[in-house]
């Protein structure tokens, strides 16, 4: 037994390993075309300010607590093949772009001509961004020790599936919904795998997870048709029609392929629990009947229901909390609110998912129960 579980494990990373090589080569030998306004001959670097030449920054005069006005810079290169290079630029801060600067502060900078003059970008975050990834690496790895560290691994393997295979496909020409299921089929199947290993535990809550995701893309889909909304309705649609003009790039169902992503995690998490749950008792108690055991999944589950339905909806809503406080100051009645293209969007994902976790309960309890059956040979 423990030999075949052995063999199982050796052949699916073997497996791992030979699609990671494949989307390396995928990646490599990509080929497509890009958008007519992409910046061609503009290279940027980092840069900190050295002296400050001027400064005319004062409170705007209707919001006093935020600065405007311009400022003139010394700033010197601080990487590549320009390193230590002096420059000397301006620095516009406005009400929405607001990077005020003093002696030490550090800029992202970009020129068309090879740093004889620059212009201010943005801040350099990189080292606020490295250091909250790390204390992130951190506290998963000394809570969650080995278990820990393979979560960090499943949750690596799935973020380069959407951004190295699921983005390619999609800029390629692939329908979004199906490049979404592949990535989710395969991104669920090794994440479970990574953490528990094969087992009928893990089977029954991969084919519960993958099957209740792919629910969330149709009630999506589905709901999405009968309120005639699609990815045309989000506020990135003018962006995405630009840049799709002359390539092959496939949009169209973007809105339906995020809200598979979005309720994978969710979804996974229940799964697991309801399978981890079940396969626990059978262990305890051999004896239990599949129906108390399916009736103690579906309470596990119901408890479970709760706490995930209002991770999903929640952060859906603070994602569109700025939009909410526009709507409410201008006080839009009802009828006009429930039928907005912005939050009918936002209820569209939040509710399909929510929907497929509430049906995942069911779905893996029931696969769990008849599966550690097979397993103890009832």
């Amino acid at each position: 037994m423990r030999q075949g579980r052995r063999l199982s494990s050796a052949i699916t990373a073997a497996a791992i390993g030979v699609f990671l090589l494949f989307l390396l080569i995928f990646n490599l030998t990509l080929r497509f075309q890009r958008p007519a306004d992409i910046e061609a001959g503009i290279a940027y670097t980092k840069a900190r300010v050295i002296g400050i030449e001027s400064d005319t920054i004062q409170p705007d005069p209707d919001f006093p607590e935020i600065r405007i006005g311009r400022q003139d810079l010394v700033l010197e290169i601080t990487e590549g093949a320009h390193k230590g290079q002096i420059i000397r630029t301006y620095n516009l801060v406005e009400r929405i772009i607001n990077n005020p600067a003093r002696v030490g502060t550090r800029f992202i900078i970009s020129s068309y001509d090879d740093f004889i003059t620059a212009l201010v970008v943005d801040y350099d975050r990189e080292a606020v961004i490295c250091g909250l990834v790390a204390l992130f690496v951190a506290a998963v790895v000394v809570l969650g020790r080995r278990k820990g560290m393979r979560s960090l691994l499943a949750l690596l393997f799935t973020l380069v599936c959407i951004f190295f295979f699921f983005i390619p496909l999609v800029v390629i020409g692939v329908n979004p919904i199906v490049a979404a299921l592949v990535v989710v089929a395969v991104s669920t199947v090794v994440t479970l795998w990574m953490l528990n290993g094969w087992s009928p535990k893990t089977a029954s809550a991969v084919i519960g997870c993958v099957t209740c995701t792919f629910l969330a893309g149709l009630v999506a889909f589905l709901f999405g048709a009968a309120a005639r909304v699609t990815t045309m309705n989000t506020p990135e649609a003018e962006t995405l029609l630009f840049v799709a003009r002359g390539t092959h790039l496939n949009f169209r169902h973007l809105l339906f392929a995020g809200v598979l992503f979005s309720s994978l995690g969710a979804i996974t998490d229940t799964a697991m629990s309801i399978s981890s749950s079940i396969f626990e008792m059978r262990e305890l108690n051999a004896k239990l009947p599949r129906t108390q055991l399916f009736r103690s999944g579906m309470n596990i589950g119901r408890d479970v229901m709760g706490t995930m339905t209002d991770t999903l909806i929640l952060a859906f809503t603070g994602g569109s909390i700025n939009t909410l406080v526009i709507y409410y100051m201008y006080a839009l009645p009802s009828v006009r609110l429930i039928n907005m293209q912005t939050l009918v969007v936002e209820i569209l994902r939040g509710l399909s998912s929510s929907v497929a976790v509430v049906a995942s309960i069911p779905v893996t309890a029931l696969l769990a129960v008849l599966l550690c059956d097979k397993k103890s040979g009832e």
